[in-house]
């Protein structure tokens, strides 16, 4: 693989462009973020010079505006086909004209490259780009935007298919190893270099800040008021806003309606989107599961990192269900197996997984994912056993689509992702959960670890609702296209959040209750559910060009086409409408000395053409890839538009009628070349000064709404008193669970009677039943309930596995955990 450098890099003379300043604003209304960032750079040569900037960006992220203003003038990109943009910005490059270029790396759809040619010398560039994009939610209320700044070192593998075996070390048996690059990662500050976050928060209140996190309490009742809070943010690791919603549980429905100048087809019509979480009654969705943990130990999972995927793992352990198969893979340039496929879970293989749960260290060399995954899949399931993958990993790898298409390929399979950390690659964890039906989720170093895992636990062993139809109510003389066309599957109680593009009218004084009725099926049984919602407006302004659910609208369909394998020139012309890139297309813009916007064709050619990696100065062999020449047409009547790039299913999908920056880039200084693991370990400087600011039509929140601002504690040793003794009390919780037996019961131990602080005698005499395990199990369940009240996500499914143990024994008419609880407060 080619060395890149990221950051903003001279091609002309191999150096840095310093970067002067970054200034974000990230605007949250409602589940929704739009994110604007300006980058400001300074030409201190003497010469004209051609750039290179190379920056992270979640791959969900529908980026929809790019602009540089350079010398006092602007240059303002629109998306064009890929190959095109690239002939067009070099066309103009070597006619001496100042052009960019923006689209999204060949090998990687979380990474973007913009070419900015002809910087002038002396001179300021301040770059600008805009996006929209959904939260991330989870079933308790929550949702998180993570700003991503950190691109890490990621390896390119050789993922050939044969698999040599290394047993020179007797603790890891099955080893295949694996070569492994590293790309090199740099930027260069100017001295004074800062980066600023504003937060614009819709019914924000009560901010509490702990270093390169900010988390708001969003209020419902209050969302016409906007809470702002501006800091200077950290270099070197990314920046979070997590939103705790209060009044959001019922179904919502937001309208943004078109805009009826913009000339464009796509952006003329009104766009719905909905967000519900569905609950079904009487629902069994538990079934037998196949469970395999596989687990990251790369170098870069140094430190809090492995220790917190190991205590993750002993409560996945513990939680399994007694009728299940599973299996542990550790893997970084090499993978090892516990067992050489899949064992029933008992007692002694319990013990065999736990043992190499106690000894995991992160000293497995490199990330390389696809080998340990392939093994997996060269085990078939078992077809009385539907397969659960736990991939944690904090996603160094460049060899994604490799391993996309791995996991696409297999069937009775769910592969639950987990990115661990700063710089985890987006596309990784977010695509091959996407294409196995699972879940993604993200976890900051400084996040609790256990207790989202435990969540997704609760997911896996649901079948899901599949097969999902949707049947709209709306008014008289309108039309649905879904987006995404196939809906994914849902998850008992898992937020949802769908989009819906409306051919025909629909008033702003239409208030009257519209509905939505989903269908689908939980294994082999029907299930329904009904939304009723009323059209509220998204208050945007109307000069506001930006059209967030529109963009996201796309963007939700063009992910599904690329999923899909869709005729790239459709993917194109749909890109092309919105303005929000694909891997297909990319934005470029020329200043001709004035403000003259490059134009845009309209129908599409495929052709071969060989470029000139040297002209080019970029890693690029060839191109096989659609060109666009003018054709009139095909811009035509909105449903024709509509039609072609959403395809409606009639038996998916029916209409009843009645009346009525990011971009930030790796933060790793190009002089002194860090290794990931030199990251976790840099010198942060101390928080920035807060500055609040509020806005609000008919109250205002002040500075009395911050309610702490908290330093950062990732090392025990660096903790507050009060940090030490939640962890040990933490640890007696931890260490408890390790003590239940593989079935849900506890037996009275030494170790049970530390962890209770009761003794053995204190125990036996305090006995409501005859059977000792009774009681004592009835003992371990009151202890977690009584004191591990906050950690309940984490032990819930513990819980139940030994409750479901004592129903099967004599427990003599009485509660036992009733009676356990009492005597435990006494």
């Amino acid at each position: 693989m080619s060395r890149s450098r990221y950051g903003l890099t001279s091609l002309t003379q191999n150096r840095c462009v310093p970067l002067k300043k970054i200034n974000i604003q990230v605007a949250i209304h409602g589940f929704i973020a739009n994110v604007t960032s300006d980058l400001h750079y300074i030409n201190d040569s003497d010469k004209n010079i051609e750039t290179e900037f190379v920056f992270p960006l979640d791959t969900e992220a529908a980026v929809y505006k790019f602009e540089a203003k350079i010398d006092g003038r602007t240059i303002v990109a629109e998306v064009q086909e890929k190959s095109q943009a690239k002939e067009t910005y070099r066309d103009a490059i070597d006619s001496g004209h100042t052009a960019m270029y923006m689209g999204e790396d060949d090998n990687a759809g979380d990474i973007f490259r913009l070419k900015l040619g002809n910087l002038p010398a002396k001179k300021d560039a301040k770059l600008t780009f805009a996006y929209a994009k959904e939260l991330d939610l989870s079933s308790d209320n929550t949702g998180t935007f993570m700003l991503p700044t950190v691109l890490n070192p990621r390896y390119a593998p050789d993922c050939s298919s044969n698999m040599s075996k290394d047993e020179s070390n007797p603790d890891e048996s099955n080893t295949t190893m694996i070569k492994t690059a590293e790309s090199d990662v740099g930027m260069t500050y100017c001295s004074n270099f800062t980066m600023t976050m504003e937060a614009v928060v819709d019914g924000g209140k009560n901010l509490i800040v702990s270093g390169n996190k900010m988390e708001f309490d969003v209020v419902a009742d209050t969302i016409e008021n906007k809470m702002t809070s501006s800091k200077q943010l950290k270099q070197g690791c990314d920046f979070t806003l997590v939103l705790h919603y209060k009044g959001f549980e019922k179904p919502g429905a937001v309208l943004e309606k078109g805009k009826e100048d913009s000339g464009k087809s796509f952006l003329s019509t009104d766009v719905l989107m909905i967000n519900f979480s569905p609950e079904f009654k009487d629902l069994d969705t538990k079934m037998p599961c196949e469970f395999v943990f596989v687990i990251d130990r790369s170098g870069s999972m140094n430190g809090s990192r492995i220790e917190k995927a190991k205590e993750t793992l002993l409560l996945l352990l513990k939680s399994l269900p007694v009728n299940c198969i599973f299996n542990v893979i550790s893997f970084g340039s090499r993978f090892s197996t516990l067992f050489p496929k899949s064992v029933e879970y008992n007692e002694k293989n319990l013990e065999e997984a736990l043992n190499l749960q106690k000894r995991m260290k992160a000293d497995m060399g490199g990330t390389e994912i696809f080998k340990p995954l392939d093994n997996v899949f060269s085990n078939k399931p078992s077809g009385s056993y539907a397969r659960q993958v736990f991939l944690l990993t904090d996603g160094e790898v460049w060899n994604i689509p490799e391993i996309i298409k791995l996991v696409k390929k297999q069937k009775n399979t769910r592969v639950f992702t987990f990115g661990i950390g700063d710089g985890c690659s987006t596309e990784l964890i977010r695509e091959v959960a996407k294409v196995s039906n699972g879940k993604a989720t993200f976890l900051k170093d400084s996040d609790r670890l256990q207790s989202k895992v435990m969540s997704v636990m609760k997911n896996s062993v649901q079948c899901g609702i599949t097969d999902v139809s949707l049947t709209w109510n709306l008014p008289k003389g309108c039309s649905v296209i879904n987006a995404p066309e196939e809906v994914p599957p849902i998850f008992q109680g898992e937020k949802l959040i769908l989009y819906a593009i409306i051919s025909g009218v629909i008033s702003k004084q239409s208030s009257k209750t519209q509905s939505m009725k989903l269908t689908g099926k939980a294994g082999d049984k029907n299930v329904e559910y009904k939304m009723d919602f009323v059209l509220s407006t998204s208050k945007s302004d109307d000069t506001d060009e930006s059209c967030p659910l529109h963009r996201l609208a796309a963007k939700s369909r063009l992910s599904e086409m690329e999923t899909n394998n869709a005729d790239e020139r459709l993917m194109v012309a749909l890109s092309t409408e919105v303005n929000v890139t694909c891997k297909h297309t990319a934005f470029v813009g020329v200043d001709r000395k004035s403000k003259e916007i490059v134009g845009k064709h309209n129908d599409i050619e495929y052709f071969e053409e060989e470029l000139n990696e040297a002209q080019l100065n970029l890693s690029v062999r060839s191109f096989a890839a659609p060109k666009l020449k003018s054709a009139p047409g095909i811009m035509g009547k909105v449903t024709n538009f509509c039609s072609s790039i959403f395809p409606i299913k009639k038996k998916k999908t029916a209409v009843l009628s009645r009346s009525t920056n990011s971009p930030v880039m790796a933060m790793k200084s190009a002089q002194c070349s860090l290794s990931a693991d030199d990251m976790m370990d840099l010198d942060i400087p101390d928080l920035g000064d807060l500055n609040l600011e509020s806005e609000s039509a008919e109250c205002s929140c002040d500075e009395s709404d911050v309610l702490e601002e908290l330093e950062d504690c990732e090392e025990l040793e660096n903790c507050e008193p009060e940090k030490q003794k939640e962890v040990d009390h933490l640890g007696k919780m931890l260490e408890l669970i390790e003590n239940q037996k593989f079935d849900g019961s506890w037996e009275l131990t030494e170790k049970i009677t530390k962890i209770l602080d009761k003794s053995q005698d204190e125990i036996k005499t305090s006995a409501v039943v005859q059977d000792i395990s009774v009681w004592t199990t009835a003992l371990a369940i009151a202890f977690l309930r009584k004191y591990f009240l906050k950690q309940r996500d984490e032990w819930e499914m513990i819980e139940e596995k030994a409750l479901n143990w004592l129903k099967t024994r004599d427990v003599e008419g009485k509660d036992v955990v009733q009676e356990a609880m009492t005597f435990l407060s006494t």
